[in-house]
C-alpha cells in the first residue's frame, strides 16, 4: 500500500484525518453545551451525556495518530499522543466519579415517570465513560512503548539478558534488540 515514512503528502493527509476526528466531534459537542454552566447539576449531567457520545471519533483519531507515528518512527509524535491519552484516561476517570455522584444526586429529584429514563442514561454514560477510560490508557501505554524490532539501549553496568541474541556493541554503549 503506502510506505508512510517515504511518503510524505501521504503521512499529512493522514495525520490531519486523524486530526479532523479528534477536533471536529469535540467542538460540535462543546458548541452545543456552551454556555457553560458548572453550577447546574442537570446541565453537568445532560454534558456528560453529550461528551460521551463523542468520545469515539477523538479516540480513533488518537489511535490513527499512533499507528502513523509507530509505522514512520516518529518517537516524538508517539509521546505526545501518550501524554494526551493519559491525561485524556485520567480526565474520564475523574468526570466518571463526579458522574455518578450528580446521578446519586439526581436521582432524589427526578420524577417517578422519568426514572426509567434517567436510570438507562446514566448506565450508558457510565459504561461508555469507564470503556473508553481503559481505552484512552491503553493507547497510553501503546504510545510510549516502542515498536517491536526496534533496538533499545540495556543500562550502564546491567546484562543484557542470556536469551538476547542480538546483542552489539554501538558507540560504546550496549544495545539490545527490545521485546
Amino acid at each position: 500500500m503506502f510506505n508512510l515514512e517515504e511518503d510524505a503528502p501521504a503521512r499529512r493527509l493522514a495525520y490531519l484525518s486523524a486530526f479532523l476526528l479528534i477536533f471536529v466531534p469535540m467542538v460540535q459537542a462543546t458548541s452545543q453545551l456552551w454556555p457553560l454552566q458548572l453550577g447546574n447539576i442537570q446541565w453537568r449531567f445532560q454534558a456528560a451525556g453529550a461528551l460521551s457520545g463523542v468520545l469515539m471519533l477523538p479516540f480513533l483519531g488518537m489511535a490513527i495518530m499512533a499507528l502513523i507515528a509507530r509505522a514512520t518512527d516518529a518517537r516524538g509524535v508517539s509521546k505526545v499522543i501518550g501524554v494526551i491519552s493519559a491525561l485524556t484516561a485520567v480526565i474520564l476517570a475523574a468526570s466518571l466519579a463526579l458522574f455518578i455522584l450528580d446521578a446519586l444526586q439526581l436521582k432524589t429529584i427526578v420524577q417517578s415517570r422519568a426514572m426509567e429514563t434517567f436510570k438507562i442514561g446514566s448506565v450508558r454514560v457510565g459504561l461508555v465513560t469507564t470503556l473508553f477510560t481503559v481505552l484512552f490508557a491503553i493507547l497510553a501505554m501503546t504510545a510510549f512503548k516502542p515498536p517491536a524490532g526496534t533496538v533499545a539501549a540495556v543500562r550502564p553496568g546491567k546484562k543484557a539478558g542470556k536469551q538476547d541474541e542480538d546483542v552489539g556493541l554501538l558507540i560504546g554503549q550496549e544495545f539490545a534488540k527490545a521485546d
